[in-house]
């Protein structure tokens, strides 16, 4: 089983993408390969689409299985990749696999929600068969993920807690909702605790305090 990474990136939160890397060289089961898509933008669109596609083409026919899309500002848990493919291959192996639910937790208002999606799953937990021949939608369409499971077949699965978390923070280019609209969702208020229960020490105290450090490095700039 050869597994890939595809990250897209901008360059513009190198302190999440250390985080992120450094979440993946903990996995219980390591990629073969990690691909962090991080060219200059070209203007101040969204284009994680475009940059996922880049990922996808380069990877393609290079002897992997699967890639497993992550986003380099979520939490992902030690056995993420372990869980992913294990269920994927449980399901047969289709072409898109991911969660059925996404929790997403706001780092400025320590508040959180799960919202549940059983026939797709978000792009920060998607994965994607390798070698796949299929028309990407626009470059600056911010909602991949909705184009991926129109376009593709497949199935999600429900892990019995959670394996990975969407981390809203509005730090960078960011595409999705939730970042700075829609706040009145993240009902699940004092969310310290449930952010605790389920992440390990260090990426608890980085999450944890990662908005207060961000805005002293910005009004220090």
């Amino acid at each position: 089983m050869k597994i890939a990474v595809l990250i897209p990136d901008r360059n513009d939160r190198p302190e999440l993408l250390a985080n992120c890397l450094r979440m993946i060289g903990e996995q219980t089961l390591k990629p073969n390969h990690i691909e962090v898509v991080n060219h200059q933008p070209i203007d101040d669109k969204c284009d994680i689409t475009q940059r996922y596609r880049i990922g996808y083409n380069r990877l393609r026919n290079q002897g992997y299985d699967c890639i497993l899309l992550m986003e380099n500002d979520d939490w992902y848990s030690k056995d993420y990749i372990q869980e992913m493919i294990s269920a994927w291959l449980l399901n047969n192996k289709p072409d898109i696999f991911g969660t059925s639910y996404t929790v997403y937790y706001h780092l400025k208002l320590h508040a959180y929600f799960k919202m549940a999606h059983p026939r797709r799953s978000s792009a920060m937990s998607t994965l994607l068969k390798a070698d796949l021949d299929f028309p990407w939608c626009v470059d600056h369409e911010p909602y991949t993920d909705m184009h991926l499971w129109r376009t593709l077949k497949g199935c999600t699965f429900t892990p019995v807690k959670p394996i990975c978390i969407g981390m809203k923070h509005n730090t960078g280019k960011t595409g999705g909702r939730y970042h700075d609209n829609y706040l009145h969702q993240f009902t699940n208020v004092n969310g310290l605790p449930f952010l605790q229960q389920y992440l390990d020490r260090e990426s608890f105290e980085f999450y944890s305090n990662y908005s207060k450090r961000h805005a002293e490095l910005v009004s220090a700039s």
